[in-house]
């Protein structure tokens, strides 16, 4: 019996300290994730949401705008990241604009927010830090599927986003079939469409009204055979999402003809149209804001 113990103790005491340490870790690394992100509230305009809106420069759109979009974001780790900016009741965000496209609803972000698919695995890396603790979405599920991400999540370098650029152009038909594979091909018993992000996009709603934050919506073009490809039913879906943020200012660039020139591949902007495009929005809001301010 006490060997059995001994035996026990040898190998329950070193798993015990390294979950004490991970732990330790853990809420140290969190309070300066959160610091850094908090600094990011003293921007009175913010870009965020996945890599179309990545492709944007903040500073076109509006002088000192930073962009905090991250590839593959779904919108849940968008109002994870809006609700720690705005728990600074100095925030000077007047602004945010979220990027929100056909995609955005599409199976590939149902797999984004569950641990049952390796795409929500790496969210959970990528975004851990960004979290509540006791976080009640449902996208924290059973201890078994939640702690080998986290635990590699702790010890990642967290997602804070930002602007990226490509000088990519032309893209070929190979680039932009994978594209829409990815976003809209459908595993297992998957449903069609995101509810999640949907409901997600509703919370970053609220919470834009709840602290005064002029919600701006913007749609990045599609490349034309990416588009083609989509059946009518997203269009539809995210139309009729969008329907209760009416009241929200929408600047929709996806029905727009673009040349190849502008875009990367099947749904991104380049480095030229992303000159082009930041350009654009960055006119239409200050002709908006001179409109008000002469009302």
């Amino acid at each position: 019996m006490k060997k059995f113990v001994l035996r026990i103790l040898k190998f329950s005491i070193p798993a015990l300290l390294f979950l004490l340490i991970t732990f330790t870790y853990y809420r140290h690394s969190k309070t300066k994730v959160e610091s850094k992100l908090t600094a990011f509230s003293e921007h009175p305009v913010l870009l965020m949401g996945d890599s179309q809106i990545q492709r944007l420069h903040g500073d076109s759109i509006s002088q000192g705008a930073k962009n905090l979009a991250s590839s593959g974001e779904h919108y849940y780790f968008t109002y994870q990241k809006l609700h720690t900016l705005t728990q600074n009741k100095n925030h000077r965000i007047d602004t945010l604009i979220l990027g929100v496209s056909i995609h955005n609803f599409a199976p590939v972000y149902n797999r984004l927010f569950s641990l049952d698919f390796p795409e929500g695995e790496k969210s959970l890396k990528k975004y851990l830090y960004f979290i509540r603790m006791f976080d009640d979405s449902g996208f924290l599920t059973t201890f078994d599927k939640v702690l080998k991400p986290a635990i590699l999540g702790i010890y990642s370098t967290p997602d804070f986003g930002g602007f990226y650029e490509s000088t990519n152009s032309n893209p070929k038909k190979a680039i932009i079939n994978k594209a829409f594979n990815m976003h809209f091909s459908i595993k297992q018993e998957e449903a069609k469409f995101s509810d999640s992000q949907r409901d997600y996009l509703y919370k970053i709603d609220r919470l834009c009204t709840d602290n005064n934050i002029a919600l701006i919506l913007v749609s990045t073009p599609y490349h034309f055979d990416y588009k083609k490809q989509i059946d009518r039913k997203y269009f539809d879906f995210f139309l009729e999402s969008l329907k209760k943020l009416k009241h929200r200012r929408h600047l929709n660039f996806i029905e727009e003809d673009i040349a190849d020139r502008f875009m990367s591949d099947a749904n991104h902007l380049n480095k030229l149209g992303a000159k082009k495009y930041s350009g654009i929005i960055g006119k239409k809001l200050k002709a908006e804001k001179r409109d008000v301010l002469q009302q």
